[in-house]
């Protein structure tokens, strides 16, 4: 499915090359999951739509961005991407920002194997939530080795608000573990943390009814707080 996805969107990219390369002096990507691709906005869901917040940052900065984020991608399958495939290397190469969203599958994925928010236990999740927090680091500093340029990473937000606490405990560790790996990486690299997850808190209306991902109004949340870092 993955692969398919991926070759949806070279397909996408030669198609309709206006949408991905309209703006020649400053370049964005996006790498990720279905966030940053802006899943169920469309119901084909073929390509990353418009809508989606790359995009949105793209058309208000002016500047050409490349969408290469696939739905149900995970923090170790966007890490070996980013070493490995020369698609991706190619798309992040002297990229001026790039923009990264990951880690909600590796989180919802602990989530199914325990039968869900009432079976999940801290103890379960603590070593999935370790191996992410190494795969973004690991990952930010891949990137760093080929740009120069700004890297935005997200933090995550509650997919799940009317569970109310149930995510509350390995949300705010996840979070905690983003915002003090920011710190650290900020003294060699030119690394920035997004607070999806304070943005959307008390805001169900930004998620999809019976879904997880992002209506269109909280895409445009998500571009929002980038804009700031994005000149």
């Amino acid at each position: 499915m993955k692969k398919i996805l991926l070759m949806a969107i070279i397909l996408a990219l030669i198609i309709y090359p206006i949408q991905a390369f309209a703006y020649k002096e400053k370049r964005l990507v996006a790498i990720g999951d279905s966030i940053p691709y802006g899943y169920n906005l469309t119901k084909e869901n073929i390509s990353p739509p418009k809508e989606s917040f790359p995009y949105l940052i793209g058309n208000k900065r002016k500047i050409e961005v490349t969408n290469m984020s696939i739905p149900g991608l995970t923090s170790g399958e966007l890490l070996k991407a980013v070493k490995t495939n020369d698609l991706f290397r190619e798309a992040l190469n002297d990229a001026n920002y790039v923009v990264v969203y990951i880690g909600g599958n590796d989180l919802l994925n602990v989530v199914k194997k325990n039968g869900g928010l009432d079976g999940m236990k801290m103890e379960e999740a603590a070593p999935v939530i370790r191996d992410l927090v190494y795969n973004v680091y690991s990952t930010i500093l891949e990137i760093d080795q080929m740009t120069d340029g700004k890297i935005l990473v997200y933090n995550i937000y509650n997919p799940y608000p009317a569970a109310g606490d149930k995510l509350s405990t390995p949300l705010s560790y996840i979070n905690q573990q983003y915002s003090s790996l920011i710190k650290l990486l900020k003294h060699f690299t030119s690394v920035h943390l997004l607070n999806a997850y304070k943005a959307y808190n008390g805001h169900p209306e930004y998620i999809i009814e019976g879904d997880v991902h992002p209506t269109k109004e909280g895409q445009e949340v998500l571009a929002k707080i980038a804009l700031k870092h994005i000149k």
